[in-house]
């Protein structure tokens, strides 16, 4: 049983175009729980917990990046 690093919270998952190259791409708004977990209970753990979304940034091939919300609430 293989585990990870997952972050669950509130997250833009999407893809990022300029001049026809195309960019997978994750804007992390928040970080409600960090686990490290076996995969395969992600969905799991989304649904028990209502989590909005997760990453898990050790299979995720595109850039991940940070929103202002995201270091506004580090400072409050």
């Amino acid at each position: 049983m293989k585990h990870t690093m997952v972050y669950f919270g509130n997250m833009t998952h999407g893809t990022f175009s300029i001049n026809g190259d195309e960019t997978p791409i994750v804007i992390i708004h928040s970080i409600d729980e960090k686990a490290i977990i076996d995969p395969d209970s992600v969905e799991e753990i989304m649904e028990l917990q209502g989590f909005d979304s997760y990453l898990i940034p050790d299979e995720f091939t595109g850039e991940i990046v940070f929103s202002r919300a995201f270091f506004k609430g580090l400072s409050e």
